[in-house]
């Protein structure tokens, strides 16, 4: 059900990252579906928080071949920072985080608390949100390093599916802790 919407999105934002030019209604286009995606995170951060054991949900998995449901959202801000930091060449809000929650990596079970999720996801977002506010858009098929994985306009394009993918698995999941 979580996969449609994504995809949907996905489609969108791709088709407006694709024709993206300096212009500052491109970028505004951009940051106003981030925001409405991060809009539904928050949502989800707020549904655990009133469980009353937001801890004990955030570190909560199916099995221990899946992700916890708080790894999807320390997945995102680490994602997050290190995209910004590529765009900006600015240092990583955190370089612990951001490789103990990075891609490849086997899900981290030591999930931080609620509050230090939410901080990591809000700190990570100011920062990619000036880098993109900052960024040349006319390096958008330049890569920020020789060996990097993508080039500029394939990561606005992550970012935009991004945080809809992990925000339905936590989704998932939480519902999954949630059943008895």
């Amino acid at each position: 059900m979580n996969k449609i919407p994504a995809i949907l999105i996905f489609s969108i934002l791709a088709s407006i990252v694709a024709c993206a030019s300096p212009s500052d209604s491109k970028k505004e286009e951009l940051l106003a579906q981030m925001e409405f995606n991060r809009s539904v995170t928050l949502k989800d951060l707020d549904d655990i928080e009133k469980t009353g054991k937001a801890d004990q949900a955030l570190r909560w998995s199916v099995s221990p071949e899946h992700a916890p449901v708080g790894w999807h959202f320390m997945h995102l801000a680490s994602t997050e920072d290190k995209f910004a930091s590529m765009m900006s060449g600015k240092p990583l809000v955190s370089e612990k985080l951001a490789e103990q929650f990075s891609s490849g990596q086997d899900a981290n079970r030591d999930v931080p608390s609620l509050p230090e999720v939410r901080r990591y996801l809000q700190d990570s977002r100011q920062a990619l949100v000036a880098a993109i506010q900052d960024f040349d858009y006319n390096r958008l098929d330049e890569k920020p390093a020789p060996d990097a994985r993508f080039d500029f306009k394939t990561m606005l394009k992550v970012i935009v599916f991004h945080e809809p993918h992990h925000q339905g698995q936590a989704h998932a999941t939480f519902n999954l802790y949630k059943k008895p």
